[in-house]
């Protein structure tokens, strides 16, 4: 495996305009409804957690993050969002324990990690403690498993991943990805009740195997 395999996120995300965009579709939507959720709120005391923020690819999309804090278990990951974002709220911590006290939040966002819990479950019902009540909770995933992802997947990424770096990609990702869309939704479910759904490229097909990414909008359940 090559040694620069970490890095590899740049190549969905800055040297592959196709996959930039799809990588971009739930940050985009999440951001609309962050926007249509601060103006009807219209409360400076609101705060909003990004579980599992990553390198910070939802950072660009966040028009004041004094009172967004990012959460995420790669101390690495949070010291290239400092690189971008110097007055960024970071703490390192793991989804299955997060250092919050109950009820902190007003509003979640988790954009492409939920695949990645395997104890998810317990890493929802973890969200859900540390949310208000009533509180936004806004999800992006990849639809895995489904069509349409897995396709484009053996097409583009696995054949040019497996080269690029000489691993068994598929391998990789299985390891990686460890939920499929289905069984992130009926995870979701079970703790938090769904207000409403987005899908790329295709919004008017509400369907996990035509689509590349599901965004979704939910509230905290009692």
């Amino acid at each position: 495996m090559s040694d620069n395999f970490d890095d590899s996120s740049s190549y969905f995300t800055e040297s592959n305009p196709v996959f930039r965009m799809i990588h971009e579709s739930s940050h985009k939507k999440v951001a609309f409804w962050e926007d249509k959720h601060q103006s009807k709120a219209g409360n400076a005391s609101n705060w909003t957690i990004d579980i599992g923020t990553g390198q910070g690819y939802h950072w660009p999309f966040v028009k004041d993050n004094s009172r967004f804090v990012g959460l995420d278990i790669r101390m690495e990951s949070l010291e290239k969002i400092k690189q971008i974002f110097p007055d960024a709220l970071l703490v390192q911590g793991n989804i299955l324990s997060i250092p919050f006290k109950a009820n902190a939040f007003t509003r979640a966002v988790s954009i492409y990690a939920l695949e990645h819990i395997y104890f998810l479950n317990e890493g929802l019902k973890e969200i859900h403690r540390i949310l208000a009540p009533e509180a936004a909770f806004h999800v992006g995933i990849p639809c895995e498993g489904g069509l349409g992802w897995t396709l484009g997947r053996k097409l583009t990424s696995e054949r040019s991943m497996s080269k690029r770096y000489n691993i068994d990609y598929r391998k990789y990702i299985a390891l990686e990805h460890c939920n499929t869309a289905l069984k992130i939704n009926k995870a979701l479910k079970l703790h938090f009740k769904l207000e409403k759904t987005s899908h790329f490229p295709f919004p008017f097909l509400p369907s996990i195997d035509l689509n590349l990414t599901r965004t979704m909008q939910l509230r905290k359940s009692k």
